[in-house]
């Protein structure tokens, strides 16, 4: 299974519309606890990118998240979490126990269950029924996935122009002081 670091957001952050913990004017019109996962809006029938390598775990719908995917995967110390992917256009097409890659598309955006419009709300808990609702088993998915891949982006672009350097230092060139023509 794939570590936290190597889990990615499934878009762009220009697209968020809900951020983990917090009240819009819709749940709190709807009598709604605080939001407990980070939404991004996107077009019905965009693909849904999986978060991580892991396997699926449960589908079904749910009459506040409509039809919803719940992954899991592993963090950096080897435990596992479980990532839900909520308000698909409609059943998704894999079985529990199905396999999932890091970017493999779960599904498509949709407006099921009860929700404000076509978007993605996804979700990380600790236990598999901690995706359907506020426990002290989830936290927000946006921090957990910053959180963990910043050190090993840094640490990626780090090598990178280490790796550039060397090879800059490592090329002598004898050049004509005239015509400045490398010379064998």
């Amino acid at each position: 299974m794939a570590r936290v670091a190597d889990w990615r957001l499934p878009y762009d952050d220009k697209y968020i519309t809900g951020h983990y913990g917090t009240m819009s004017d819709f749940r709190r019109k709807n009598g709604m606890q605080p939001h407990s996962g980070t939404d991004w809006a996107r077009p019905s029938g965009t693909r849904i990118p999986a978060i991580a390598k892991g396997t699926v775990r449960l589908i079904q719908y749910s009459k506040v998240l409509g039809w919803v995917l719940v992954q899991t995967a592993m963090d950096k110390d080897g435990k596992i979490w479980y990532l839900g992917y909520c308000h698909m256009d409609k059943k998704p097409g894999y079985s529990v126990g199905d396999k999932l890659t890091k970017s493999q598309t779960v599904g498509l955006i949709g407006n099921s269950g009860m929700s404000s419009g076509s978007h993605l709300h996804a979700t990380a808990s600790k236990t598999l029924k901690g995706v359907f609702g506020a426990t002290s088993a989830k936290v927000d998915l946006y921090k957990l996935i910053l959180e963990n891949t910043k050190g090993s982006e840094a640490k990626q672009a780090d090598k990178e122009v280490e790796k550039v350097v060397e090879q800059v230092e490592s090329k002598i060139v004898y050049a004509c002081p005239h015509c400045k023509k490398e010379l064998c």
